[in-house]
Formats: structure tokens, C-alpha cells, sequence
């Protein structure tokens, strides 16, 4: 019996909050490790690529879409439990939604700052998500703050391992863990009282009130900010690039480092507004922006 379900030629722009995307040779959602590892051995003797999606809330499919297959980790990677008193063990498929109000509900302070961001635990490893800090805003609050250790899968040796933080080369929305895959994690928080909790989760949502201002499908920040002091969202829109087209992709009027399809875009609409972007913070600023924006 096979412990993982497969479905074959499967429309990506289902599964991407940019709704964008051709069809993958098959999209697969595996029960448990041992199910990760069988479809590994499928996908191999079909001398198919693989990819680790989450939510896909940081992607672009091309419109030609992925002859290989997505590994999609669901319902059997969303489990989420406290280990100790302050520390929580959780799923590389729960949804930051649920892992901060497990935490909120259990008065555990420490993820406030996740809340509302959309993805779930395995990506936001993987990216080393963050935001700025709500005392100092040129600082970072980082995933890998509270990160104690992270379970993963080694595609080298194709064994499971127990990662501790110290181990993992977590820089800005970066983990270094490419050829691993991400099973879970343990997080240490803090103690707090629920009021407290609260006030900060509602602080962050405020600072992200723009979000829902954007108002069509998209898929976050397109572009790594440069440094603290210098935004990518800021050096387009000075180059003028705020509501600049092209097909149905548009570089949101509300934050220039968002692109956003107006309802037919394709994958070709939003590179070409990526280069866009690139070339002329290049030629004003004398910048390259580097991508944040996973595309297949």
C-alpha cells in the first residue's frame, strides 16, 4: 500500500497564492517520513526533479509549469504538541496561523511576529522568515530566535536527522538547508500572560494593515532587501516603476516590492516585471536586487 497519493498533471496555479502556474508531472502528498522516501524512490525511477512545497506563498511557476513532481507535506506534517513547559514541537506543514494560536492559547510568547504571515513552519525554516522589529526597525525578529532544533530529512545519505540551531547557517531569508527536507521543529518560548500575548500580535497586524490593501493574488516580497536602511519595495518605486504593467501583472500601487496579478497574468508577465525592476534600480542606484521569489 502505498503511503503517500499522487495526482498526475496537476495545475500549479491551484496551489500558489499568486494563482499562476502550468500543471507539475505529478503532485504528491506523502502520509510520513517513510512516505517522503517512497516517493523519492518513485520520482527517481522516473528520472523526474522534485521540489518541497508548502503553502506556496513565495512562488512562481513558469507557464510551461514543472515536469518533475511537487512533494506536498500535509495532513500527517501538522502536528503540534508542548514538549516541556515553554517548548513546542510542531510540524513542517502547520501553518503559522495555527502554530501562533496554539501559542497564544497555551500564553507562550515569543512568535507574535508570525502572526498574519501567511506560509507554514517548514518554509518559514527555510526562508528564515522575519520582520522588523517593532522597538528597533532596522533590526530583524527571525524564526531562527526561537528555533531550538530542526528535524530533517538528508537527501545525501536519506537520513533522519536532529539539527541543532548552532548547526544550521541561518542568515537573512536564508537557512542553508537546500538538499534537506524539513520534517519539523522544536521552538522555545516564554511564559507571558495572554494580554500581553495579544498586544503584541495586534501591534504587528497593524504594522501589516497595507497587506490587505493590495487586493489581488500575489506572492509577497519579490526582491531580499538590500540592507536595514535601504528597502527594495523603496528603490523601485524610486525609479518610478509603482503601477507599471505589463500583460496582467502589475507592480502594486500600494508596495512597489509586490507584484500582483490582476487576474489573467502569467508567469512571463511577472519576469518581465522583474527585469523591469532590476534593470532600473541598477542603473539608478547602482544595485542588484536579488531575488527572494523562488520560481520553477
Amino acid at each position: 500500500m502505498l503511503m503517500y497519493m499522487i495526482i498526475y498533471n496537476e495545475p500549479l496555479s491551484r496551489h500558489t497564492s499568486f494563482k499562476i502556474g502550468g500543471p507539475a508531472y505529478c503532485w504528491i502528498e506523502p502520509e510520513n517520513s517513510d512516505g517522503i522516501l517512497e516517493a523519492i524512490n518513485f520520482i527517481e525511477a522516473k528520472n523526474k526533479k522534485f521540489i518541497i512545497l508548502g503553502k506556496g506563498t513565495n512562488l512562481l511557476v513558469k507557464d510551461e509549469g514543472f515536469n518533475g513532481a511537487i512533494i506536498h507535506l500535509a495532513k500527517g506534517f501538522e502536528k503540534i504538541e508542548t514538549e516541556k513547559e515553554v517548548i513546542i514541537k510542531a510540524g513542517a506543514g502547520l501553518s503559522l496561523a495555527r502554530l501562533t494560536k496554539y501559542a497564544f492559547d497555551n500564553s507562550l510568547a515569543g512568535c507574535e511576529f508570525l502572526a498574519g504571515l501567511p506560509g507554514n513552519l517548514c518554509g518559514a525554516i527555510f526562508m528564515n522568515a522575519g520582520v522588523r522589529s517593532l522597538e528597533c526597525p532596522a533590526e530583524f525578529i527571525e524564526i531562527k530566535d526561537i528555533i531550538l532544533d530542526v528535524e530533517i530529512l538528508d537527501l545525501k545519505d536519506r537520513k533522519i536527522k536532529t539539527l541543532d540551531k548552532r548547526d544550521i547557517d541561518f542568515k537573512y531569508r536564508s537557512s542553508g538547508l537546500e538538499r534537506k527536507i524539513i520534517l519539523g521543529a522544536r521552538l522555545k518560548l516564554e511564559k507571558d500572560n495572554k494580554i500581553n500575548i495579544q498586544d503584541r500580535i495586534k501591534a504587528f497586524n497593524k504594522k501589516r494593515d497595507w497587506l490587505a490593501k493590495i487586493g489581488f493574488p500575489n506572492a509577497g516580497s519579490i526582491f531580499k532587501n538590500p540592507s536595514p536602511y535601504k528597502s527594495a519595495g523603496m528603490l523601485i518605486e524610486s525609479c518610478g516603476l509603482k503601477g507599471k504593467r505589463i500583460g496582467d501583472a502589475e507592480i502594486s500601487k500600494v508596495h512597489a516590492n509586490i507584484i500582483v496579478n490582476l487576474g489573467k497574468a502569467t508567469a512571463n508577465d511577472v519576469l518581465g516585471l522583474i527585469d523591469l525592476a532590476r534593470a532600473g534600480v541598477k542603473q539608478k542606484f547602482d544595485i542588484n536586487l536579488e531575488l527572494e521569489l523562488k520560481i520553477i
